[in-house]
């Protein structure tokens, strides 16, 4: 089952993507209110799509009051509803938070029929192993919310206040923050960074479980912000979801709040990702290869000799050759050898 804050997050989304620009309503007809995990969100899309349908012209400004009159939920007016398009992230990309409302509609009817199909049924059943490693995928669905409880206050998030104590970053994982702050506020770098810098050279965690999704949703042409990267990131691996780094003695704020109001160069990300990816190769090399003596010859110089120190036994004792006397010739002189080239004679006198 997808997580409820993140079903909850995409829902007002899709919300405050509408009213901030109503005809976006038109590319997710398929999406029907029941579809909303929270009844206030029901409601409020309910009325959303009876608005625009009535008042097909009406200007977004007009918006929220309209949709706080149809819908008519206990402590939602139309500030409330300002507010939730305030925090929408991305309005031209309202579809791509439809489809993660749709994600977590799915996730919670199959595991509402699981529920269904794995309750005993007087003896008739035995043990169900595929059921049972369902259930552990999806999980329990929680409580659907009832009427009766406030209507929840739009998402908001924490970045690092400015008058708060920061722990300093060594520069190997500051230059890392930046990097993925760049890629995260100017998507369009995503391709050109991602063709060459291999995730293995993030530190191990949240910063390269946020630099991955960050290339599956490029690669997608899916939108890039903070709310489909968490999305991403739990869809990867809901049992070890978590997104924080510790930036602060005495808070833990939104890593990716934080990294979307970094402020970057636009570019930076192919600089610092360079050097982060050489500093990874030096490291992986003196760890694979740190015992070889790699130092550096000159032209020509011979590899130094290694030395020969294994335990012999005492030399084997040589037998001398044995003499042999050869017979005795006459040499010709000098003068003979000469006389005989030039006659044509044989050069050697016995």
């Amino acid at each position: 089952m997808t997580n409820p804050d993140l079903a909850l997050r995409a829902e007002q989304a899709v919300i405050g993507a509408a009213l901030r620009d109503p005809q976006q309503l038109d590319q997710i007809a398929y999406l029907t209110p029941d579809r909303m995990a929270h009844p206030t969100n029901r409601a409020l899309l309910g009325a959303l799509i009876e608005s625009r349908t009535s008042n097909p012209t009406a200007p977004a400004n007009r918006m929220p009051e309209l949709v706080a009159q149809k819908a008519a939920v206990r402590g939602v007016g139309a500030d409330y509803l300002r507010r939730l398009a305030d925090a929408a992230p991305q309005p031209r990309t309202v579809a791509s938070y439809a489809r993660l409302v749709q994600e977590a509609a799915v996730r919670r009817d199959l595991a509402l029929h699981l529920d269904r199909l794995r309750a005993p049924n007087a003896g008739q059943r035995g043990p169900e192993p595929v059921l049972d490693r369902l259930a552990q995928r999806l999980e329990q669905a929680p409580p659907t919310a009832r009427f009766s409880e406030p209507a929840p206050e739009p998402y908001q998030p924490r970045p690092l206040s400015a008058n708060s104590h920061e722990v300093r970053l060594d520069s190997r994982l500051e230059r890392q923050d930046i990097v993925l702050a760049d890629l995260l506020q100017n998507p369009e770098r995503i391709r050109e960074v991602s063709a060459w810098l291999y995730p293995e050279a993030f530190e191990a965690g949240a910063r390269r479980e946020v630099y991955e999704a960050i290339v599956v949703l490029a690669e997608r042409s899916d939108p890039v912000d903070a709310l489909t990267v968490e999305w991403e990131v739990y869809r990867q691996d809901p049992e070890r979801y978590e997104v924080k780094v510790e930036v602060s003695a005495e808070n833990r704020s939104d890593y990716l709040a934080r990294l979307s109001t970094t402020a970057v160069v636009v570019g930076v990300a192919v600089e610092l990702g360079g050097e982060i990816m050489a500093e990874d190769i030096r490291a992986r090399l003196v760890n694979d290869f740190g015992g070889i003596d790699v130092t550096a010859r000159g032209p020509g110089a011979e590899p130094k000799q290694t030395p020969d120190v294994r335990a012999t036994g005492p030399a084997p004792q040589v037998e001398p050759a044995p003499s042999y006397n050869r017979p005795r010739h006459s040499r010709c002189t000098s003068s003979s050898r000469t006389s005989g080239r030039e006659g044509g004679q044989d050069d050697h006198q016995f």
